[in-house]
Parts: C-alpha cells; structure tokens; sequence
C-alpha cells in the first residue's frame, strides 16, 4: 500500500474517532448536562424564594424586637385599660371609691342607685345615679374627683339644685348625678351586684 492510502486511512480514523468523539459528547450533553441546567435553575428559584422568606422573617423580627422594646408600655396600658374596663361588674368597690373621693371633697353622699348593665359593643355600660350635699366648691371638686377614679367615668348628666340669688358659693346645694361606668361585655352577662 502506498504511504497515500495509508495517510487517508489513518485521516479517516482521526475523523471516525473525532466523529464519535462528537457524538458521545452530543449524548452526554443531553443526557447528563440539559437536566442539570434545568435542576440548576430550579435550585435558583428555590434560593431566590428562601431569600424572599428570609428578608420578609427578618423584617418581622425585628418588628417583634420593637414591640418586646415595648412591652413594659404595653403591660402599663394593659393594666390601666383592665382598671378602666373591669372584667367584673361589681360595684361594691367603686361604691367605696365614691364614698372615699366625696369625703376628700366634702361632699356627703345621699343616695347611689345602681341601674342593670347594659352591652353595647365591646363594653358594658352600667347606669348609676349618685345624689350628693355639698357647696359648689365641694360640688365641684367631687365631679372632678369622679373623673380621676381609675374606673372609666362619664358623667352623662348634672342636676344642681338649692342655689340662686342672694346665695354664695359656701351656700349648700344638691347634685345628682347620671353616671355611667364601664366593665367588660362578659361581666354584663353575669349580672352586677351591689
């Protein structure tokens, strides 16, 4: 054989061996290669959607950390709010506390009438009326004393009577007041006692 058949024999083994070369390539491409890109991307969005998680957990911890900051604030509220709106609707002691703010004012309590609690929404309201002797000065540091109890109080109405002409401040005068306190919904249900 000539050394021209043999070089085209030997160039048409190179191009056979770069030929399946090529195609075992072409196979381990597809094969092992397309499916790993693709699980690839997959893992991508997976880190980009933890990432997500991650930023929106931080951001609601640290909102946490604010309110844990908070938190002392929160109790004191929480305290004066439950002294506010008592759970009970029991009205012994917020009796005993309009007898106490009358004699630091003067005034001589005549007659308390408790009415039935009442709901309306979240709270319950209950009525009471509370007659009181007093001059104005006395008559009027007493209203004032039923807004600093730490029982939320509105005084809803004011009756005065017994002044006029002629009359001074130290002359006495009746009061009577309408008067509503506030207890908790729940507390309405179980009925007040007095």
């Amino acid at each position: 054989m000539s050394t021209e058949v043999l070089a085209m024999l030997r160039q048409r083994r190179v191009l056979f061996a770069i030929g399946i070369a090529l195609v075992v390539l072409l196979i381990w491409l597809l094969a092992v290669f397309n499916p790993e890109g693709h699980k690839l991307a997959a893992v991508n969005d997976s880190v980009q959607q933890a990432q997500s998680q991650q930023n929106a957990l931080d951001a609601r911890l640290a909102q946490l950390k604010a309110y844990s900051k908070e938190s002392a604030t929160f109790q004191a509220l929480s305290s004066r709010l439950s002294s506010a709106v008592p759970a009970t609707s029991d009205l012994y002691n917020y009796i005993t506390e309009i007898s106490n703010a009358a004699s630091a004012t003067g005034v001589s309590v005549q007659n308390v009438n408790p009415q039935t609690p009442v709901s309306e929404g979240n709270v319950a309201v209950i009525p009471l009326t509370v007659s009181v002797k007093g001059t104005y000065d006395q008559t009027l540091a007493f209203m004032k004393a039923l807004y600093a109890l730490p029982r939320l109080t509105v005084i809803s109405s004011v009756q005065i009577s017994g002044g006029g002409n002629n009359t001074s401040r130290s002359t006495p005068l009746s009061g009577e007041f309408d008067i509503d306190i506030f207890a908790q919904p729940a507390a309405a249900q179980s009925g007040s006692s007095g």
